[in-house]
């Protein structure tokens, strides 16, 4: 009996103590039940690659939003003569169901055809179809293809331009970048590229994190370091339109130091071709390296942690105001420095060690660097293509905050864009800023949002910007922006201070236009016109010159005033804290001409740049080194490396801003210069994106992907044979143009005012003559050219004649280079 209490005895102090840690769990998981800590998911969806002549080219990542036409533009597909484009899908574990395709052209609003593949192979992880592309397509021209691609978890679509050319040179260029690519590798296999070199010894060879076509042949070779290229490259035509041919090859180089150990680095190689004359010629090259910095002891030596081989656009570093934590990022990681505590956190990184690398590596995004704080707190944004995670496959921006104390990475905020990853990164760099009072504010696609980061509610503060309408001061934290949708003819400005959210406006006199010109550090620059001031040329209003000019500082208060009898101002120009004018005097109602430049000196404070707390030095091996200065020396044996426990969704939500209409539309065209394999900005100045693109030899596009502008793609001669009747498509369209426009026939009608001379010819090559003003309201024709000579037609006397390039290039220079050219798309 004695037992029997005992044993009873003994389970009821179990039972006891059970109810005591399940109610303690209870208790533990109802307090964290609304917390939701994980680790990043690993990447998931399959990419696809495109066949060119049996080549695997054009790495295709998957998106899980609907893109437009925007991400166009990173690849196009090369279709054989039987327009049967063959693809592969690396699976990576997913099971596909189905295939399909679209093909549109670049505007999309016209559908080519669309088409459910019923065959395709699968094996081993790989699955292969063709695309049986219907012969419905225009020769040499480009148009616009999403696959769409079906798995048991979800449907994903795939971006490609395809083009169905008349020659096979495609195959060429890729396999040209290709082999350079693998024999710049190897000093004496290098020798074989010398021809394609253009070396010259002003040539800045000091870093091996930029190398273009003028460098030594030393530097193409990567100095003497002992290199090799790990794993295959990623070849990805970029773009080809018969002549001319953009490739990019990505690919990893390791280098073997002195004491065999090794550092990889991510390389890219960009290449501009032009076919001519039966060879290939190399018009542009660029090489750009960014050493993958994985906090080894190696990297810390002295007052530095050494980032090694790279450029300045991929390195950023923000200390906490006392000092003791350092951010920085490097390539597309953001890593935290503890001086005190000698511990350095990998707080965000895409890399994986369980993938390949081909979608955890994807280069399509970066990191901003928003404030850091005494308690290690880091905030961040992650922007551009998501390669992992919650959002992977899709585009747009991230709101991080890394809390230290918890070591947990906190999402606040996703706020998704249609925009290709260069353009995203164009409207974060123009305003992205965290305010004092808890507020986020961010650009992005003509709109301005304010983000409260304690109750993620919000609003749009403005909407309908574009190029010329707005300005950001040197530290972000205020904008100025106009009303309407006219650059020239606003009625009012108004100006926001994101730490105050004060709001003010600016406005002139009754029959007055006011226009923001931009900032010098954070005052702001704005001017007045008169709607009596109208200065047109030739039919075309030129702009509303200005009879005066402010500079304000912060309170509104006046510092400056330019205003002098007789003068009017054009353009304004604020850089280094100088401000150029460029000067009219007003020859007659309506008319102007342009007198001089004059430059503002300015005592405002600007900005530190890019690369504070950044430092180089001349390494005798690997050249420019750069570093993140540390206030004290440094032992790497003694430094903790770690990553963030988890990522935390407590407070995450995804921001709708499809409420943010663009009320304000702009009729204006606006056009994007390209060029090194990379997107270089815009401007609504078709002159300002050809300037942007020349140097570069590289093109430019408008808002639909058309190419409207190619340096590469002339030939050496062209004659038109009936220029009158080639310009009807434009002159019937001379009395009502007001500004380059697209028309409904697919005719583009471009103002290529301030374009030179050797610029514009690019038109006459594809068959309609350029319109040149020699007087008012009176024009001549350019019809044709050759390496010595351009032929003029003048409609008024029906007399064609031929000028000297050298002296047609002065004479129209005299004359404004005046010029309306036009092309046609599909």
């Amino acid at each position: 009996m004695k037992r029997t209490l005992q044993k009873a005895g003994i389970l009821f102090l179990i039972f006891i103590a059970a109810l005591v840690i399940y109610f303690v769990s209870a208790r533990n998981t109802m307090e964290k039940e609304n917390t939701v800590y994980t680790s990043m998911e690993e990447p998931s969806l399959p990419v696809v690659y495109t066949k060119l002549n049996g080549k695997e080219i054009n790495c295709l990542h998957g998106y899980m939003q609907d893109m437009g036409n925007q991400a166009a533009r990173d690849s196009i597909s090369v279709l054989p003569e039987n327009r049967e484009l063959g693809i592969k899908i690396t699976e990576y574990g997913n099971t596909i169901t189905g295939i399909s395709y679209e093909v549109r052209n670049l505007s999309l609003d016209r559908l080519i055809e669309r088409t459910d593949i019923t065959e395709w192979d699968s094996s081993e992880g790989i699955t292969t179809a063709v695309l049986p592309i219907q012969n419905l397509l225009m020769r040499n021209e480009p148009y616009y293809l999403t696959l769409n691609v079906s798995t048991s978890e979800s449907q994903i679509r795939y971006y490609t331009r395809i083009v169905w050319p008349d020659n096979n040179y495609a195959y060429d260029m890729v396999s040209l970048a290709e082999e350079f690519s693998r024999k710049s590798l190897d000093y004496e296999q290098a020798r074989e590229l010398v021809s394609y070199l253009e070396t010259n010894d002003t040539e800045d060879n000091s870093s091996l994190g930029h190398v273009t076509i003028r460098a030594s042949f030393s530097h193409l070779t990567w100095d003497g370091l002992d290199v090799e290229m790990a794993g295959e490259p990623q070849v990805t035509l970029q773009e080809f339109d018969g002549i001319m041919g953009q490739v990019k090859v990505r690919y990893t180089v390791a280098i073997t130091e002195s004491d065999n150990t090794r550092t990889l680095v991510d390389t890219e190689d960009n290449f501009t071709m032009k076919w001519n004359e039966k060879r290939i010629y190399l018009m542009n090259y660029e090489r750009n390296a960014n050493e993958m910095f994985t906090g080894e002891r190696e990297a810390f030596s002295g007052k530095r942690i050494l980032l090694g081989i790279t450029n300045d656009n991929m390195i950023k570093s923000v200390k906490s105001p006392k000092s003791r934590y350092l951010a920085f990022k490097t390539g597309g990681d953001l890593w935290c420095y503890d001086q005190t505590d000698n511990e350095l956190v990998r707080i965000f990184t895409f890399d994986s060690s369980k993938d390949d690398g081909v979608r955890s590596r994807y280069d399509r995004h970066d990191v901003k660097i928003l404030s850091v704080q005494e308690d290690g707190t880091v905030d961040f944004l992650v922007y551009g293509y998501m390669n992992r995670g919650k959002y992977e496959g899709r585009m747009g921006v991230i709101y991080y905050s890394y809390d230290a104390e918890k070591d947990t990475v906190n999402e606040k905020f996703y706020l998704a864009s249609s925009e290709s990853f260069e353009k995203v990164r164009e409207d974060v760099n123009n305003l992205s800023y965290l305010s004092q009072n808890s507020m986020m504010y961010l650009m992005l696609e003509g709109s301005v949002y304010g983000i409260d980061l304690k109750s993620n509610e919000s609003l749009v503060v403005a909407q309908g910007l574009t190029k010329g309408s707005f300005a950001v001061s040197g530290d972000g934290s205020r904008i100025a922006w106009q009303d309407g949708a006219s650059l020239y003819e606003s009625e009012k400005v108004h100006v926001m201070d994101f730490n105050t959210a004060q709001k003010q406006e600016i406005a002139g006199a009754e029959g007055d236009f006011v226009r923001v010109l931009g900032f010098v550090g954070n005052d702001l620059i704005y001017g007045f016109s008169s709607s009596g001031d109208k200065w047109i040329v030739n039919g075309r209003t030129k702009g509303m010159p200005m009879y005066a000019m402010y500079i304000v500082d912060n309170e509104m208060q006046v510092e400056s005033e330019y205003r002098k009898d007789g003068i009017y101002i054009s353009d304004v120009v604020a850089e280094d804290g100088r401000i150029h004018l460029k000067r009219l005097v007003r020859l007659s109602e309506n008319q102007y001409m342009y007198q001089d430049q004059d430059t503002i000196v300015c005592n405002q404070k600007v900005d530190d740049g890019e690369l504070k707390g950044i430092g180089y030095f001349a390494s005798q091996d690997r050249g420019r080194v750069y570093y993140v200065q540390a206030d004290s020396d440094l032992n790497g044996d003694k430094v903790d490396i770690s990553a963030p426990k988890a990522f935390s969704y407590e407070f995450s939500s995804t921001l709708d801003i499809s409420y943010a209409s663009t009320a304000q539309a702009d009729t204006g065209m606006v056009f994007h210069a390209y060029g090194g394999g990379h997107y270089l900005g815009s401007s609504r100045s078709f002159s300002t994106a050809v300037d942007m693109a020349y140097g570069q030899m590289g093109f430019v596009t408008d808002g639909n992907q058309h190419i409207v502008w190619d340096r590469i793609n002339r030939g050496p001669i062209r004659n038109i044979k009936s220029p009158v009747e080639e310009a009807r498509k434009m002159t019937k369209y001379l009395e009502s143009f007001d500004g380059s426009r697209m028309y409904e026939e697919g005719l583009i009608l471009i103002d290529a005012g301030g374009c030179s001379l050797n610029q514009i010819l690019y038109y006459i090559d594809k068959g309609i003559p350029v319109i040149s003003y020699v007087d008012a309201g009176r024009y001549v024709l350019l019809s044709g050219y050759d390496q010595y000579n351009v032929t003029l037609y003048d409609p008024q006397t029906q007399e064609t004649t031929k000028m000297g390039l050298n002296d047609a290039t002065e004479y129209f220079k005299v004359l404004q280079n005046d010029f309306l050219c036009a092309l046609t798309v599909n």
